[in-house]
């Protein structure tokens, strides 16, 4: 018996082991997809497109499903914490707004895209559950990002032909898009360096060390001027959150990172701009060995200072801050004389320097200067100084210009007067011609009535390159793209006080600011997320975003103040800083629009709610001796899985059927490409493009057979496709070309006339307007209706006073365009020939 009993307790023993080992492996796996999904994203265009999005989001689902019966199998909860019902209610506030939505489709996208967040969110929250496996995945992210800035400053050497990761001199990288590849690098450039003081390993440091110093080598270049700005406060809050007897080390690596970078940075334009860009790789491996050296080295500075009194550490953090705040002033105050030639064999180019200037409105200045010019073959003119007026849309009025012919050597003065909204001038430095050089030595400007109130102009600075430097002068609330963006926020508010309670569904944005922008600028995107979640969702969304952002910052105060050892504290540190830069870059730009920075952003917040977790005895609560498990909750997750992952899949199948029926049509390839269009509008039926795409070629195909039956089906997918998007004026304007073709003129001048209402201040659109009364007019004179005609032809006349009407409530005219011109003089003749 006693044999028997121990042959037993051996075979559950290792039954136990067993079931332990597999249970080990399947969270080993799991954990390791999560890693990819997290990590995997910024290298596909920032996941801001649907055809990299969609199946990434069916990929996710599909883990989640997995994941989702695992856990209900084993009855342990994925939904316990307040956070968690937070992070839903956002995901609810969106799919309530769907039906309100005035784009359909872009609301479901929207939705499926926060459910997706929220998935990888409790999946960090659940399987990042100990010190290491959140220390990995915060690693993770560091080399996600330390990818990125590779793929930048290679593109930037020529090494790498990354479509749209180098264009206009900054680095845009994989997001094709420079302020946002500067939030992502800076927000981990932070995890970086509270990782470096995570580890005792001297040559993990250095390897952190080259990490960081990539990172901010090419979060330099991104030339974002709010990242810039941002910088040392989202530092400083770094530096708060470290632990006691870590919060120096931050910095002090920074420093080393800092003096590490400035021979690259300094080289970096002249070397990409130069015949050998490649050579950018050497300097690249300069600073990251440079990098590697120093902080290694400082590691045992921080060794020392670690050991000795805190006095005498706070003596040394506040020397070397003094330092490095007299070399910051330094770098940003040092010039030298501004040099802009052409050598003999050098072809005219445009060489110029602008620099920006605060200013009084309606005042006579004087611009003094100290000037060394050149022209001893008689060109044109040696050099010219343009001043430009900017108002508060940061737009340019030119106030005064002059080009200097003459060889000269001495100080000259230029009088002008600003205008009455003028709130800063551009000061541009010109030389054109070859065999021509200027070198200004010296600029300021005074108020004519007051010469002891004068302004420096900082020609050249001796320390930075000149495209970092110009950003730098460039930093202004009234700046161009500071001003357009606070145009885009005046005019959000008008798009919410029409939809303030459930908003206007996902991307309300670009299908409604067309219709209420003060004046015709172009872009999809609010740059302000917060301001994207209210017109999306309204007073709802805003709701659920307050709560959201309530309980995490509820969660990292708590953390915060609880008994942590140092280690875990560095993990908080990095985690809410991570959050805390992200979210506040986003409030000025539209980085979370791309999907990766916001899958990275809810990993973060998920290790915030995984240290939660943790922090309690139990996840749920004990009833003799037994957890209470709701599987409820579980079974919620399951479902919405699975319905997330066949319209995820079904929508990336339509857009690949639609792809497909463009190529189709560019080889006038019309009826298959009906066929793939028809495919399309199946399997994404609320896609008004796809309908109105496969109208079009039903439309052509009626109009060769003469079939009366596919017409009336054209007719009814254009028309369903102007009812998906009603405040799309390229669909409405379609839909209307279509009506006018088959002889409905009552209902295309109708759908002409709604592309006008919903985007009123294009020319183009009255152009439109005036071409189809016109059109019009002129059948009906053909066939001799000339009251009919005379009717229409004096519409197409009036067209120009409803233009002039709509333009003169912007705020930034535009000129009539001279097709339209031609069709109102055009109306106008033949008007006179019918009285």
């Amino acid at each position: 018996m006693a044999q028997k009993a121990a042959k037993k307790r051996k075979v559950n023993v290792n039954v136990e082991k067993s079931s332990t080992n597999t249970i080990f492996t399947i969270n080993i796996v799991f954990y390791i997809s999560l890693l990819l999904l997290v990590a995997l994203p910024p290298y596909f265009r920032g996941m801001y497109f649907d055809n990299e999005f969609l199946p990434t989001i069916g990929i996710t689902s599909i883990v989640v499903l997995i994941w989702a019966l695992i856990k209900i199998f084993k009855k342990e909860p994925i939904i316990t914490e307040r956070l968690d019902y937070a992070a839903l209610s956002l995901v609810g506030a969106y799919l309530i707004s769907t039906f309100f939505a005035v784009n359909i489709r872009t609301a479901i996208g929207e939705t499926l895209k926060y459910v997706d967040y929220v998935f990888i969110y409790f999946m960090v929250s659940r399987l990042a559950n100990d010190k290491k496996k959140i220390w990995v995945l915060l690693n993770v992210l560091v080399l996600s990002s330390f990818g990125v800035a590779v793929v930048g400053l290679l593109s930037a050497a020529g090494y790498i032909n990354y479509n749209g990761s180098w264009v206009g001199g900054r680095i845009n990288s994989t997001f094709q898009y420079a302020n946002t590849a500067a939030s992502f690098m800076m927000a981990f450039l932070f995890v970086n360096f509270a990782l470096i003081s995570y580890t005792e390993n001297k040559y993990i440091k250095a390897l952190y060390g080259i990490e960081a110093f990539v990172q901010f080598y090419a979060y330099i270049f991104t030339l974002s001027r709010g990242a810039w700005v941002m910088f040392p406060f989202l530092f400083l809050f770094l530096i708060i959150m470290m632990p006691k007897g870590k919060k120096v080390e931050p910095f002090i690596y920074l420093i080393g990172i800092v003096v590490a970078s400035s021979l690259p940075i300094v080289k970096f334009n002249s070397i990409v701009n130069g015949p050998k860009p490649h050579n950018l790789l050497m300097w690249i491996f300069v600073g990251a060995l440079l990098s590697a050296i120093f902080t290694y080295l400082i590691s045992f500075i921080v060794d020392a200072v670690n050991k000795i009194s805190l006095k005498v550490g706070i003596s040394i953090i506040v020397i070397v801050g003094i330092l490095s705040s007299i070399g910051g002033y330094m770098v940003l105050t040092s010039q030298m004389p501004l040099t802009l030639s052409h050598g003999q064999n050098e072809a005219d180019s445009l060489k110029s320097v602008t620099r920006f200037v605060n200013v009084d409105a309606d005042r006579i200045y004087v611009l003094k200067y100290t000037v060394k010019s050149e022209n001893s073959e008689n060109r044109d003119w040696a050099y010219g100084i343009t001043i430009d007026s900017r108002n508060d849309l940061d737009q340019p009025t030119k106030i005064k210009d002059v080009y200097d012919k003459e060889s000269f050597s001495g100080e000259k003065t230029i009088e002008f007067s600003t205008l009455k909204d003028t709130k800063r001038l551009a000061i541009t430095f010109i030389n054109n011609f070859k065999d021509t050089s200027v070198t200004f030595k010296k600029a300021y400007i005074y108020p004519k009535n007051n010469p002891k109130d004068v302004q420096n102009i900082m020609l050249k600075y001796k320390y930075l390159p000149e495209n970092v430097a110009s950003r730098i002068q460039d930093i202004s609330l009234s700046s161009h793209s500071s001003s357009e963006r606070m145009q885009f926020y005046k005019d959000g508010f008008k798009i919410f006080k029409d939809y303030p309670l459930f908003g206007a569904g996902g991307g309300a944005w670009a299908s409604l600011y067309f219709k209420y922008q003060s004046y015709l600028y172009w872009t999809t995107q609010t740059h302000n997320y917060f301001m994207q979640v209210l017109l999306d969702t309204g007073v709802v969304g805003a709701a659920a975003i307050i709560f959201f952002l309530i309980a995490l910052i509820l969660s990292i105060f708590k953390l915060y103040k609880a008994e942590m050892d140092r280690y875990e504290r560095i993990l908080l540190a990095s985690a809410a800083t991570g959050i805390l830069s992200l979210y506040a870059h986003a409030a000025m730009d539209f980085d979370l629009s791309l999907s990766a920075v916001t899958i990275a952003l809810y990993a973060l917040i998920g290790i915030i709610n995984s240290m939660s977790i943790s922090r309690k005895e139990s996840a749920t609560p004990i009833i003799k001796g037994k957890k209470l498990y709701n599987g409820y909750y579980n079974y919620g997750v399951l479902i919405v899985g699975i319905v997330v992952m066949f319209i995820s899949f079904s929508l990336s199948a339509a857009l690949r059927y639609a792809e497909k029926g463009d190529s189709l049509v560019k080889t006038n390839n019309i009826g298959q490409a009906m066929q793939y269009y028809k495919s399309a509008v199946s399997y994404d039926p609320w896609n008004a493009k796809y309908r109105m795409s496969y109208g079009q070629t039903l439309a052509s195909i009626a109009d060769q057979t003469k079939d009366a039956a596919t017409l009336q089906e054209a007719m009814n997918e254009e028309q369903k496709a102007v009812d998906l998007e009603p405040f799309n004026s390229q669909l409405s304007a379609q839909l209307g070309a279509f009506y006018l073709a088959h002889g409905q003129i009552d209902k295309g001048i109708q759908y002409v006339k709604k592309a006008v209402e919903v985007q009123p201040l294009r020319p183009e659109n009255y152009q439109q307007l005036a071409d189809a009364y016109n059109k019009v007019g002129m059948f009906y004179l053909q066939n001799n209706n000339k009251v009919k005609a005379k009717e229409y032809l004096e519409k197409a006349v009036d067209v120009e006073n409803l233009f002039n009407e709509a333009n003169s409530k912007s705020e930034e005219p535009k000129p009539m365009t001279d097709t339209m011109k031609k069709i109102v003089d055009n109306s106008k003749q033949i008007l006179k020939g019918i009285q």
